[in-house]
């Protein structure tokens, strides 16, 4: 069920270089989420837009929620703003979660804000005592705001080699492949995703994508949010081909979609 509900605002700061996280008290839309799920957000109660602002929530709990994210427009500017008890309009839950990794060992690879709901999974299978290896990706060390920890199989990369492996996503992952029977659950900028899932199908590897779209409702109106995917001529139409991230996702197999 999807729910609307003004959250008060616990803290707004400042974790990374760019990066901010804002925790809600959220005793709806924190109880009923799950990992992988996101919320649309009014960024002030006097919002004009047609558009909220999607984001992925990066922890919850029966209390609370958290989000992640950067300055990219006026939306989220004004958010960054937000100051200790002041009133956000949120709806949510919204979307699927992540799921189907009992089989396997999960490998969990984010980057930039994508990070979010694969910290957010990390948690979770923490909190089940599910050992999970995390891969997290950044152009330097000043966008971390974990640390990079090879014995709790937390491995974080640089572009500029300025902290933890020297490069990207990808090298981590070969640097610390093992024999494990795998699945790799990934978020983050459209090309690094189009590289896990390129590897992820060469290998063989069960891969799910949370897909990042431009949305208005988020909850399948606007059909704004489409994502294209595999069909074979017989079943074609156009729900066969084109997904929504907002209902269908944004949580995709990597064989099911044709880009990210």
């Amino acid at each position: 069920m999807i729910y609307q509900e003004k959250v008060r605002v616990n803290y707004n700061r400042e974790i990374a270089k760019g990066y901010l996280e804002v925790e809600f008290e959220s005793e709806i839309i924190g109880l009923h989420s799950r990992p992988g799920q996101f919320i649309n957000i009014l960024p002030n109660l006097n919002w004009n837009n047609v558009m909220r602002r999607p984001m992925s929530i990066s922890q919850q709990s029966n209390s609370s929620l958290r989000i992640i994210f950067k300055i990219v427009g006026t939306g989220t500017a004004i958010m960054s703003n937000w100051k200790e008890g002041e009133l956000v309009d949120i709806i949510g839950p919204l979307g699927n979660y992540w799921k189907n990794w009992k089989k396997y060992h999960p490998v969990l690879i984010g980057g930039g804000v994508g990070i979010a709901p694969i910290l957010n999974l990390h948690y979770h299978l923490n909190a089940m005592k599910i050992n999970n290896t995390l891969i997290m990706g950044a152009r330097n060390k000043y966008e971390h705001f974990l640390k990079h920890s090879p014995k709790n199989r937390i491995y974080l990369t640089t572009d500029d080699g300025s902290y933890g492996i020297s490069g990207n996503v990808l090298d981590a992952y070969n640097f610390i492949n093992n024999k494990d029977k795998q699945k790799i659950f990934s978020c983050g900028p459209v090309s690094m995703m189009m590289g896990v899932r390129k590897m992820a199908i060469e290998k063989d590897i069960p891969c799910d994508l949370a897909i990042e779209r431009i949305m208005a409702c988020g909850f399948g109106i606007c059909q704004g949010c489409t994502v294209e995917r595999l069909s074979s001529l017989d079943e074609h139409s156009y729900r066969n081909r084109f997904a929504l991230a907002c209902i269908d996702g944004p949580i995709f197999s990597a064989k099911e979609i044709i880009s990210c």
